[in-house]
């Protein structure tokens, strides 16, 4: 039934029959939706919305803050979805929008026309009201991170999680001048974007930012499988249901304190975070 809901819903709004109210529940209290926003002037891009719902996939909250999530490099948004839910739970709404060939870093402009799509929803759905417009962030997995910075940089938000990833270099002369708090959240066994990489990006991000390095966590585990670390010979020594735990422990800490106000990154909250280093400027 749910399944059938979600569809349904879906169609409603990518045929434009006016709004819809509600999204398909996907665990106690979460509901996704998924609509289609115009990008570059040509393009629909499709963005799926997991927020706060009641048991019939309305919203059970209005003006709740918001992150807009970027994928890693050919990697679908829905694995990434975990952390929509979990996030959802803790009263956030995430939205991920959709990217040709799950290649974000050549359409950066998708991310920022869904943004405006949750700021300006349509009356009587699900949408309205459903973001304040105070308390938006940007987040991203690996080169799904590179955009999110890239994203910070060009303003309208007001926090920004990189993880697993670093900033481009040809970024860099800009980022001293970022001011939204900022998290650089790295896996201490990631094979790809290394803790000495991760550690780099983060140097040259101003105050108010935190690098946490999560002991034992490798690349994938940041999405919905660790399939991929496995393949490519990454040792995985912990188990995915805990490297999920403490990805979402210290994501939600972090986004809680920096959507706040006033704002912060949540210093204490995240050295609460089990088998962590945290350094914070």
């Amino acid at each position: 039934m749910r399944r059938i809901l979600f569809v349904f819903a879906t169609l409603l709004v990518a045929c434009g029959r006016g709004p819809v109210d509600r999204g398909a529940v996907v665990s106690e209290g979460v509901a996704r939706l998924t609509f289609e926003v115009r990008a570059n002037g040509t393009d629909l891009i499709p963005v799926t919305v997991l927020f706060p719902a009641d048991s019939e996939g309305r919203p059970s909250s209005r003006n709740n803050p918001a992150v807009l999530y970027i994928q890693g490099g050919a990697v679908s948004p829905s694995r990434y979805e975990w952390q929509g839910v979990e996030l959802a739970k803790r009263g956030f709404v995430v939205a991920y929008p959709r990217h040709q060939l799950d290649l974000a870093f050549f359409a950066i402009d998708n991310a920022q026309a869904a943004r405006r799509a949750l700021l300006n929803g349509e009356a009587g759905s699900a949408l309205e009201g459903l973001v304040d417009a105070s308390r938006v962030a940007v987040a991203g997995h690996s080169l799904g991170g590179v955009v999110a910075m890239k994203l910070a940089l060009q303003g309208g938000f007001q926090a920004a999680v990189v993880q697993a990833s670093f900033q481009d270099t040809a970024d860099n002369a800009k980022v001293p001048g970022l001011t939204i708090p900022t998290l650089y959240l790295a896996g201490q066994g990631d094979c790809q974007a290394k803790e000495a990489q991760v550690r780099e990006g983060w140097a040259t991000v101003p105050s108010p930012s935190a690098l946490v390095v999560l002991e034992q966590v490798t690349h994938y585990q940041f999405t919905n499988s660790q399939a991929e670390d496995e393949k490519k010979g990454c040792a995985v020594a912990l188990d995915l249901a805990v490297a999920h735990e403490r990805v979402i422990q210290a994501t939600a800490a972090f986004l809680s304190a920096a959507l706040a106000s006033p704002p912060s990154v949540g210093e204490s909250a995240l050295r609460a975070v089990p088998s962590s280093v945290v350094e914070v400027r």
